[in-house]
């Protein structure tokens, strides 16, 4: 009771965050916002750490490396941006390692499909500003597969099994799909404010909602193998 007190405590508190990081970027408040800016990883990972009963490190291990991600952009230097690049892709990977379980022989034609669209936008925003990539070119579109992957996964499960769980994890690739375009837009075409605030707000929703995705998923497995040890139990007696 008191775990569960406490992570609802946690959820409020990252979404205050995310707000208060948005908030001070609007004012340029830039000491305020390097705080809530940096905190936000750490306080979702706290979050899962007290809500999991898996506690999976494939997860944990994603969250750093977008932490690490997050670090190498905001320095601003360019020598760095490779750094950053690699580790969001493997940031990527993790989370694709997370739902590799959802395809399956009968679904894996439909989530190939499923991932074309995005792949081929994707393809065409990092032709769009391959000269500023440098280095990272081939790296993005490692990225761009992934995140494509995580979106035709996401949509092929919901619409051959909606539920709670589905939708979360629809509702978070959507977010990625859609913040990693915005984040080309206002680095390399077009700085805008609005833009960079769709930014902060799409990842934090994102990062929720797969949080929300793993939980649900957890507690699907949990309550099949209570009701595996029910059946057995049963059939022994």
């Amino acid at each position: 009771m008191k775990l569960q007190i406490f992570s609802k405590i946690l959820i409020i508190l990252y979404f205050v965050n995310l707000l208060l990081y948005s908030f001070s970027s609007l004012l340029e408040l830039q000491e305020f916002e390097t705080v809530f800016w940096f905190v936000r990883i750490p306080v979702l990972m706290i979050l899962y750490y007290i809500s999991s009963s898996k506690k999976q490190i494939v997860y944990i291990i994603g969250l750093l490396f977008y932490q690490g991600a997050s670090v190498f952009f905001a320095t601003g230097d360019t020598s760095l941006f490779v750094y950053g690049t690699l580790s969001s892709v493997l940031f990527k990977l993790c989370l694709s390692i997370l739902v590799l379980d959802l395809v399956t022989s009968k679904n894996r034609l439909a989530v190939s499909i499923a991932l074309i669209p995005f792949f081929v936008i994707y393809l065409y925003i990092i032709n769009f500003v391959m000269d500023s990539l440098g280095d990272s070119y081939y790296i993005w579109i490692m990225n761009a597969f992934l995140t494509s992957f995580l979106g035709g996964v996401a949509i092929i499960n919901y619409i051959n099994t909606p539920g709670k769980k589905e939708y979360w994890l629809l509702v978070s690739t959507i977010f990625f799909i859609i913040q990693i375009g915005a984040f080309f837009i206002n680095k390399f075409y077009v700085k805008n404010e609005a833009i960079y605030q769709m930014v902060i707000l799409l990842y934090g929703v994102s990062h929720f909602t797969f949080y929300q995705f793993l939980i649900l998923k957890e507690e699907e497995g949990n309550d099949k193998k209570d009701g595996q040890l029910r059946n057995f139990a049963f059939l022994k007696f």
